[in-house]
């Protein structure tokens, strides 16, 4: 009975997969390895004493709108805060996007993007990149001017491959588009590229970050979302009144006036990355694509019994069902011993009867 009475979107798409959290060794999700630092802890313990828990939250996260604001140094009036960036996405799709609607990204990126765009009922126009994961700019500019979406996709860098346009890429896409464009900047810390600069000049730029990634509270959930006024107006419109809840914000305000201990970590991150992406590089048959982000994605002979080894050791990376992305794995740089594991067990798998 139920399968008569779900909507038509609903059954069109398919639940973001995501692997039960098991004990072990998670390098599957892109988060950090490390908890937050005693400081902080500390100054979360003292907030709690004073929270009045039963409370509604401040539904404009005013405070951790300012501290968004000390960070990127952008005005409050430019700023949303959204429940993970997951729910800005969301919100930003039910404020601007009609059925029948076209949006464009290219493939493959960021799923979730077509899942919403698939529940709002817009028109998906996909762009193909290469067998390298490589973007034909002129390419995907003459479909934009074909298609003229209302929503252009740019994940910087992308998830999963972890390449980056350049900020003139960036403009000369703003400059032609027809509707707005998302810039979706999570793991803008490690890449050290960011649109911000265009934000006074294109109305129609959106930039869209977490607090999941580089400054490690994913399990509070909290991003947020930079973009001219009139557009901030309709978020603040479409989204749910008291969306962060205040715990949440407590948490955020700390990390992000904890930027040493984060610059740290991301450094500690981007050197083990570029380790790891050296030694798989030289195994048989290996492919690792370049990353700018806190994980690598490979190409590698012999996946499925890679994942499968890792699995039974513990260790848990992402694999892909998209025939794009066939042979693909993507690993999420963690802690050096855990990446020594990692690279061990490749290495075996790969070599495993060899003379």
């Amino acid at each position: 009975m139920i399968d008569k009475l779900v909507s038509k979107k609903a059954l069109e798409i398919e639940s973001y997969k995501v692997e039960p959290k098991l004990s072990g060794i998670a390098l599957d999700k892109n988060e950090i390895p490390w908890s937050l630092n005693e400081r902080v802890k500390e100054a979360l313990i003292k907030r709690i004493r004073t929270m009045e828990f039963n409370r509604y939250p401040d539904s404009n996260c005013t405070e951790l709108k300012t501290a968004v604001s000390n960070y990127t140094g952008i005005n409050t009036g430019r700023i949303a805060i959204g429940n993970g960036s997951d729910e800005l996405i969301n919100v930003i799709l039910q404020a601007f996007i009609d059925p029948g609607d076209t949006m464009a990204m290219y493939n493959p990126t960021f799923s979730m993007y077509k899942i919403y765009g698939t529940i709002c009922g817009a028109a998906i126009w996909e762009y193909s990149s290469d067998s390298n994961f490589e973007l034909k700019l002129d390419e995907f500019i003459t479909g934009l001017k074909r298609e003229r979406p209302k929503l252009v996709i740019l994940c910087n860098p992308n998830n999963p491959t972890g390449s980056c346009f350049e900020l003139e890429e960036i403009e000369q896409i703003l400059k032609e588009a027809s509707g707005l464009v998302i810039v979706d900047e999570a793991y803008y810390e490690f890449s050290g590229l960011t649109a911000a600069g265009l934000l006074s000049r294109y109305d129609n730029l959106i930039i869209l970050r977490t607090l999941s990634k580089a400054f490690g509270i994913a399990g509070l959930r909290v991003g947020y979302m930079l973009s001219c006024p009139q557009v901030i107006s309709f978020i603040d419109r479409v989204r749910s009144p008291f969306n962060v809840n205040a715990f949440a914000q407590a948490a955020a305000i700390e990390v992000l006036e904890d930027k040493d201990t984060m610059t740290e970590r991301v450094e500690i991150i981007k050197a083990e990355r570029e380790k790891l992406a050296a030694r798989l590089a030289e195994l048989k048959g290996i492919q690792c694509f370049e990353s700018r982000s806190n994980f690598i994605l490979l190409r590698a002979p012999k996946s499925g019994e890679i994942l499968d080894s890792l699995r039974k050791a513990g260790i848990y990376i992402r694999n892909f069902s998209d025939p794009a992305l066939k042979d693909c794995l993507r690993v999420t740089i963690g802690s050096p011993s855990e990446n020594d594991r990692f690279y061990e067990i490749v290495k075996e798998v790969l070599y495993e009867g060899a003379c």
